[in-house]
């Protein structure tokens, strides 16, 4: 008996020796495990609720991190929130904003330098990628205008440290998902967009009758001869209705353009559209303030639509001088892309640029 009752002894100092040390692998096998599990948890704590576990699990890094500062009230058209590094550095910062002035400064900040944005949303959704972020802008027409008179728009800016050869289709999503959620509690009325799977870096070209609303305006344009013999070709990269559309004049597919075009709509556009021209023309001095322009390798149309600014552009190409078509034919491809864009929004007051070719601003 009293060697059985040495054994039950001994196997129960070993019981808790075997429980101490399992809680200790558990312990500092969940601290060392937290980067795997930490998105899951922003995921349900922060930004109301919108984050997508799974696509911040993959932009954000494996490192320990922390919640940013947070103001949420989404019934409003308002978040500010995110994650931050434990130096208070932003990994992932999300932005909503349904305040005309509020969404003139979050958009005007994007453009302090003559720059265009980049098109990596599939076509179907209004929105663009800048230095500062993945946008998506929104119309709100349940929504009243503000005491002032102007249009409520949403715009979503998501910003992140993430490398953009892996996981940019993530931040897509994660961009999507907030804006869809913000877009119904705030009671904008804008339609649900469908979460995108990839990133639209190379979009197909397509015959030009395939060009849509934003771009098969081409297929009745009076256009010159390609230059290197080929059928032209249009890639749409952009949503028709987008508060920024494009529309891309090739050859072939996966081919160089030779030719953008593109409409800003909203007075947010002023600032920043100006900025483009005086990077891209060389004026005379006496040139009106506001006034219209065509250079040999850029020109400017602009109207008023629903009561706010729009302004469009063309750009030619600076890639080689096989590709570039002069300004003066770029200009008639100008008039009739604001000609047919004004239509379709129902604009007025179109005001399109002379016929004097002025040098380049470059």
């Amino acid at each position: 008996m009293a060697a059985a009752g040495g054994r039950t002894r001994v196997t129960g100092r070993r019981a808790v020796a075997v429980i101490v040390l399992v809680l200790v692998v558990l312990v500092g096998g969940g601290y060392a495990a937290k980067p795997l599990w930490q998105p899951y948890w922003y995921a349900t704590r922060i930004c109301g609720g919108l984050l997508p576990a799974d696509d911040l699990a993959e932009v954000l890094p494996t490192e320990q991190l922390k919640s940013g500062k947070e103001e949420t009230d989404l019934a409003h058209g308002l978040m500010r929130c995110g994650v931050d590094t434990p130096d208070d550095h932003f990994s992932l910062l999300v932005n909503v904003d349904s305040d005309p002035d509020d969404v003139v400064r979050l958009l005007r900040a994007e453009f302090t330098i003559p720059t265009v944005p980049r098109f990596d949303f599939p076509a179907g959704i209004p929105g663009f990628r800048g230095d500062l972020g993945h946008y998506i802008v929104q119309e709100c027409p349940d929504l009243r205008r503000d005491s002032f008179g102007r249009k409520r728009r949403l715009v979503t800016r998501v910003a992140g440290k993430w490398n953009e050869e892996h996981g940019t289709p993530a931040t897509l999503r994660i961009a999507v998902a907030v804006a869809n959620g913000a877009a119904a509690q705030s009671g904008c009325g804008a339609p649900r967009l469908p979460l995108p799977q990839r990133t639209e870096l190379r979009p197909k070209a397509v015959p030009l009758e395939r060009g849509g609303a934003g771009c098969g305006w081409l297929a009745r344009a009076r256009l010159p001869e390609n230059p290197a013999g080929r059928p032209w070709r249009v890639v749409a990269r952009s949503d028709a209705h987008a508060p920024i559309t494009r529309c891309t004049l090739v050859d072939r597919t996966g081919g160089p353009s030779y030719a953008e075009f593109s409409g800003w709509y909203g007075d947010w556009t002023k600032e920043p559209f100006k900025r483009l021209v005086m990077g891209n023309v060389r004026l005379p001095d006496d040139f009106p303030d506001g006034g219209q322009t065509m250079s040999e390798d850029f020109g400017t149309a602009a109207a008023r639509c629903d009561g706010e600014a729009a302004h469009f552009e063309v750009s030619g190409s600076m890639d080689s001088s096989e590709r570039r078509l002069p300004g003066r034919e770029l200009r008639p491809l100008l008039v009739a892309f604001a000609k047919d864009q004004a239509r379709r929004r129902g604009c007025g007051h179109l005001v399109l640029p002379g016929r004097e070719i002025f040098p380049n601003g470059r």
